[in-house]
């Protein structure tokens, strides 16, 4: 089962049809779902949560999985956490990516507005209950990375997590013939999704701007879709491009230099980090984004200040080389660590 707007809206639907034997669409508009999350709000259950609660969904669930003989049921994310049946002879596996307790805790932190701020420690501290509590009811829980299964760990120690990293197709994402400008730096990602906005733009305006004292023709590319009103702005400043929806992302990563992702905000491993690696650009993120590759991983430089920042993209524009050979060993960890069979095998 499915949840979205209407089939029309919900993405990939066409694509997981010609996988599956059956497969079912369960409409839930938005408006429906803020209304939830508002009413949520004095009670114990996160707005995360509330937001896609569906009893059609529910009973979909229900249906399907009566007198079926499933191997297994797997279940992503704690927005559906409360869909699986309670009792069934069935074995849950659920894939919770992340610890969204963490993920609220830094949104908390980072957020400027006081209002946005008292939400988001409200939404930690309920989930800081609700998440352990939906965990206990499966057979296993999987994250993507060490540091989320040790954030989930620490809510309740003996949770049955299981570390199962995003893998990334090495043979579409890897190194092109193309010819890489030398003083291109580019940022992937959805730009609807504000970590992401919030990220390009403390590049542009903390960071940008130096590149383009110290070379004149330094170029800054945000790749990705949905970029909010600030972020399509930033298209007008002098060395900006802000693509938009692109159909191919590999030509934008193949013809940078350096790949840069300074989010303040993230968990888990972060997907843009790994297609860019394994385009064998160097990568310099901050620390969020980086400690679920682990301390010295091979293609990583890690920088949290502006200062950092500037410099360690400086040396890689300065010495054309050193990138290149930093990017390759990035390259042959993706293929060694992070690749889609090695994670797939896991999982089954």
């Amino acid at each position: 089962a499915l949840g979205g707007a209407d089939k029309a809206d919900a993405g990939g639907v066409d694509e997981i049809a010609r996988a599956v034997e059956d497969l079912h669409v369960v409409p839930h508009p938005s408006l429906r779902g803020y209304c939830q999350s508002l009413l949520a709000l004095p009670t114990p259950s996160p707005m995360c949560t509330a937001f896609c609660w569906s009893g059609a969904m529910k009973q979909a669930v229900a249906d399907a999985t009566r007198g079926a003989r499933f191997d297994v049921i797997h279940v992503e994310h704690l927005r559906a956490a409360h869909f699986p049946p309670v009792n069934t002879p069935i074995p849950i596996v659920f894939d919770s990516v992340d610890c969204l307790t963490g993920l609220f805790r830094q949104m908390a932190k980072s957020r400027k507005s006081p209002l946005a701020r008292i939400l988001m420690a409200e939404e930690a501290w309920k989930l800081r209950r609700y998440e352990p509590r939906a965990l206990r009811r499966f057979d296993r829980t999987i994250v993507t990375s060490e540091s989320e299964r040790e954030e989930l760990l620490e809510l309740d120690g003996a949770l049955p997590v299981q570390v199962v990293p995003n893998g990334v197709d090495s043979d579409y994402f890897r190194p092109q013939d193309i010819e890489r400008h030398p003083r291109r730096v580019v940022f992937s990602g959805k730009m609807s999704y504000r970590p992401n906005a919030q990220a390009a733009m403390w590049f542009a305006e903390e960071v940008f701007p130096h590149l383009r004292k110290k070379w004149s023709d330094a170029e800054f590319v945000i790749v990705g879709s949905g970029p909010p009103a600030e972020i399509k702005k930033l298209g007008e400043r002098p060395g900006i491009t802000v693509t938009g929806y692109v159909d191919d992302i590999r030509p934008h990563l193949a013809s940078s230099s350096v790949a840069v992702v300074p989010m303040r905000i993230a968990v888990g491993i972060q997907n843009k980090v790994l297609e860019a690696m394994a385009m064998g650009l160097p990568v310099v993120p901050c620390g969020s984004a980086a400690r679920a590759f682990g301390t010295d991983c091979p293609g990583i430089i890690v920088a949290d200040s502006a200062e950092d920042t500037l410099r360690s993209v400086s040396k890689l524009i300065d010495n054309a080389g050193a990138a290149r050979e930093i990017g390759a060993r990035g390259r042959a960890a993706v293929e060694e660590r992070f690749s889609w069979q090695r994670s797939v095998a896991d999982l089954e």
